[in-house]
């Protein structure tokens, strides 16, 4: 069964904005995201991305060496942005800030969440 690559954003997008509605209103009740939360958010991020990567090779038939997937979770800030920008250039780069911004966006979110709380 092989699932499509857009399955990987959506799922990243859902949670994302859970997160970042977690982050509001811990945040907001002047408290703080549990760091075994923050733990398993940058996990699952992390491994929705290369299984992303990974779809997305074989669908545009980029070599994968068996070892793909390993390399990529073991060398994931040199590895996501290099295959990125590698693969589809300037729209790569502009791709990955988006990723960024789904990875960092909850703590953002949170942070202006608690400037304004007190």
């Amino acid at each position: 069964m092989t699932i499509n690559k857009d399955w990987y954003i959506f799922a990243l997008l859902s949670l994302a904005i859970g997160m970042g509605v977690l982050e509001v209103v811990v945040n907001l009740n002047n408290e703080v995201v549990q760091d075994s939360t923050q733990l398993l958010w940058n996990f699952v991020f992390v491994i929705l991305s290369i299984l992303w990567a990974y779809n997305d090779a074989a669908q545009n038939s980029v070599h994968r060496p068996f070892d793909f997937s390993f390399l990529a979770y073991m060398f994931w800030p040199i590895f996501f942005p290099w295959y990125l920008i590698s693969t589809r250039g300037i729209e790569g780069t502009v791709l990955f800030l988006g990723f960024l911004t789904l990875w960092v966006g909850p703590w953002v979110a949170g942070l202006i969440a608690y400037a304004y709380s007190g």
